[in-house]
């Protein structure tokens, strides 16, 4: 029912992905220490089976649009990229110079950027953090987690439980802000 795409990278762990617009087409990526029949057995394991058929059924309940749906769907984001812009000029300062004190961090240069996949970047070598043009178009307390989520990476590099902590701590909401943007 799948194509598997397994692919060699320089990463730690297995991921695995399938791209809305190419639902039947499992892309993996796999350490180069791994084989690809290593890779294959992955798909096998609980947490990956129970992920596909999660998947399946969010598959089910939302099917895939056509293409001119999303052709249409795309104008339509595009003519509101300006407003969206403008929305995060006017709120970003006021939230990183809110957050900034209270998580004891300071970035460099904040850019906003049209992005396909991430809502929102940080070099935690420079500073630098990026936020994408499309969060916009949602609730001022999700544009403000992603904020918070970015700053904290400041203090913490990774997704560990020592980041997720401090999250916790500053921002309790942050979990429902992350559901809000990850079923868009």
């Amino acid at each position: 029912q799948y194509t598997v795409q397994i692919t060699k990278k320089n990463v730690k762990n297995t991921n695995v992905r399938i791209k809305r617009d190419n639902p039947h087409v499992i892309l993996m990526s796999i350490p180069y220490s791994a084989t690809y029949k290593a890779g294959l057995l992955a798909l096998e394991t609980p947490h990956i089976r129970h992920w596909l058929d999660n998947y399946e059924r969010k598959l089910k309940q939302q099917p895939v649009p056509t293409d001119e749906e999303k052709f249409r769907k795309e104008l339509e984001k595009e003519k509101m990229a300006p407003a969206y812009r403008d929305r995060l000029l006017e709120l970003l300062p006021g939230m990183f110079r809110k957050w900034e004190p209270i998580l004891g961090v300071c970035s460099n240069k904040v850019t906003i950027r049209k992005t396909k996949s991430q809502w929102g970047s940080c070099n935690t070598k420079n500073g630098n953090i990026s936020i994408s043009l499309w969060l916009g178009a949602y609730p001022e307390e999700c544009i403000e987690y992603v904020v918070v989520h970015e700053l904290t990476h400041l203090l913490e590099r990774g997704h560990n439980v020592h980041f997720y902590g401090i999250l916790d701590q500053v921002y309790p909401n942050w979990k429902a802000c992350r559901e809000r943007l990850k079923k868009e």
